[in-house]
């Protein structure tokens, strides 16, 4: 892993593997989509945080996760990128290298393997739309 400024970080492609933060402490894993820049010289960038559940609105989003403990119930991941929308210049980023991320990927492929499967193909719980 690398830790970058924000000026490089922006210059990152899209479909990086990061977490932002402040000298020594970083957030949840994202993945990197566009970078955006002003003409006024602001800068950002877009990223989906895959730890958030799929819905149409932050009402239903709280609605399904009072559902998923109350019932056991599963949602699908969220898909939709948002801005940072931060402008925070001191950021910094720790970025996954390929090295990095192959052994994530290991931890995924043993993560689905172990995955156990309902009759409908879910995992363990209710799958709901």
């Amino acid at each position: 892993m690398k830790i970058v400024n924000r000026e490089t970080f922006l210059k990152l492609p899209e479909g990086t593997i990061f977490a932002k933060g402040e000298p020594w402490f970083f957030g949840n894993l994202s993945i990197k989509g566009d970078s955006i820049y002003f003409d006024s010289g602001g800068n950002d960038f877009i990223y989906l945080d895959p730890h958030w559940v799929d819905a149409d609105d932050s009402g239903e989003a709280a609605d399904r996760l009072d559902e998923m403990l109350a019932t056991g119930c599963s949602y699908p991941m969220e898909d939709a990128f948002g801005r940072d929308g931060c402008f925070e210049d001191d950021a910094v980023f720790m970025v996954f290298e390929r090295d990095d991320l192959l052994k994530l990927r290991n931890f995924i492929d043993s993560a689905i393997d172990a995955t156990v499967h309902d009759e409908q193909g879910s995992a363990a719980g209710k799958q709901r739309p």
